[in-house]
């Protein structure tokens, strides 16, 4: 079996596994999994450590020397510039005896030594001593184990597996469409951390719909053309309205040189999308009022460009403005606790005080995150009980949420 196999079919508990072929398509998940820890673990085996995972972006590492770090379900990995100007991504963990090489989660170092007995990498993760004569192997074998990293426009994704499934088409196709917004010519104007308590499964699939959006996002929606696209697949009258509106979006963003959408908000492929939607009459970004709330990103010439909305399972998603992108990285601590990092960038040259304010910029990404939270939290309660039967979904407003579950349960079936 080559690794490919071996990873698809990393070993899951006989009752993960007997879990898994109960699942009846087009219902909610088992209370499982959502709380039982051999689902969690089977969910890092073949998903977490498997899957393309979004680390962050390439300007966080602009110079040579530059590195991030990240750790995921106990898996510790490093991201560094080289100084040949290459992204590299290694094992955080040193050849010597296991420890952490880079302690910060952001940091600069002409070189990448070991706190614990300063064995020193290179920046391209080759080890700088002879280990020959003390320790009986050459040093060509002791370099830090390379992990898969790939560039998408300046989202970085990587892999810890040794042959992990094709990202091919989804970074071209983010590259591309993302290009106008330059992401690699951004910065981070703020970041907030959030724990959800809940599983990140449930996370993902409230990110997977609008259904619960006009009882619970009021400020999200004035800016959304979710509900109304959630409406006209309910009442088809209402469709052409809504076949307009999309009409009218394509023809201004072919206008400006941009990628159009359509109607629909499925996959671009069986777990990723990368697609441009319009935003709110009389609106130009996502904002509170709906005006820009920073300068244009990138190579962006005018505003009301619509927003690119880029997900990656298992976890990943951007909103891509004119003026702005806010992003969440997803992070499971355990099955019913999730880090959400979330991001907020603009244009690299956008001069805070000047160009924007954080009391403009944060609030409606901010406050609809803690609304989603909120709901999380409260379904993982839920779920967690007893009491809990899997329910059905709505073939109209939930087909995303089926699609993620559907996708989720093949890959634990390996």
């Amino acid at each position: 079996m080559d690794g490919a196999g071996r990873e698809a079919r990393a070993t899951i508990s006989p009752a993960a596994a007997a879990c898994v072929a109960r699942h009846v398509p087009g219902r909610s998940l088992e209370r499982d999994f959502y709380v039982d820890e051999s689902l969690f673990a089977a969910d890092v085996a073949r998903i977490h450590h498997r899957h393309w995972l979004f680390v962050g972006y390439s300007f966080e590492v602009a110079n040579p020397g530059d590195y991030l770090t990240y750790s995921v379900a106990g898996a510790e990995i490093v991201v560094v510039r080289g100084q040949d100007g290459a992204i590299r991504a290694f094992h955080n963990v040193c050849r010597h005896r296991g420890s952490k090489v880079c302690l910060s989660e952001h940091g600069h170092g002409s070189v990448l030594a070991c706190p614990y007995h300063k064995w020193t990498y290179r920046l391209d993760g080759s080890l700088m001593f002879d280990t020959k004569k003390e320790f009986g192997v050459d040093r060509s074998e002791l370099g830090l184990r390379p992990v898969k990293l790939v560039d998408a426009g300046g989202l970085l994704f990587f892999s810890l597996a040794e042959n992990p499934p094709d990202f091919g088409d989804a970074a071209a196709t983010i590259a591309r469409k993302m290009k106008p917004h330059a992401i690699h010519r951004a910065k981070i104007a703020h970041e907030i951390d959030y724990v959800v308590k809940a599983n990140w499964k449930v996370v993902f699939q409230n990110n997977r719909e609008c259904y619960h959006c006009t009882p619970n996002h009021k400020e999200y929606n004035t800016a959304a053309y979710d509900v109304m696209r959630d409406n006209a697949v309910v009442d088809p009258t209402l469709q052409p309205a809504m076949d307009a509106v999309i009409e009218q979006a394509n023809a201004r963003f072919a206008e400006l040189g941009l990628d159009t959408g359509d109607a629909s908000s499925n996959m671009t492929g069986r777990n990723w999308r990368c697609h441009r939607t319009p935003v709110m009459e009389g609106f130009l970004t996502q904002s509170m009022d709906g005006k820009l709330v920073s300068s244009l990103m990138g190579d962006i010439k005018e505003p009301d460009s619509g927003t690119l909305r880029t997900t990656v399972f298992p976890n990943f998603w951007q909103h891509t403005n004119c003026d702005f992108a806010a992003a969440a990285r997803l992070t499971p601590i355990g099955p019913g606790e999730t880090h959400v990092r979330g991001y907020w960038l603009v244009d690299a040259r956008a001069v805070e005080g000047k160009d924007y304010t954080l009391e403009r910029l944060l609030p409606i990404w901010d406050i609809t995150n803690k609304q989603d939270w909120k709901i999380c939290a409260d379904q993982q309660a839920g779920v967690s009980s007893p009491g809990y039967v899997p329910g059905p979904y709505s073939t109209l407003r939930e087909r995303n949420v089926a699609h993620f579950d559907d996708w989720y349960i093949g890959e634990l079936r390996g």
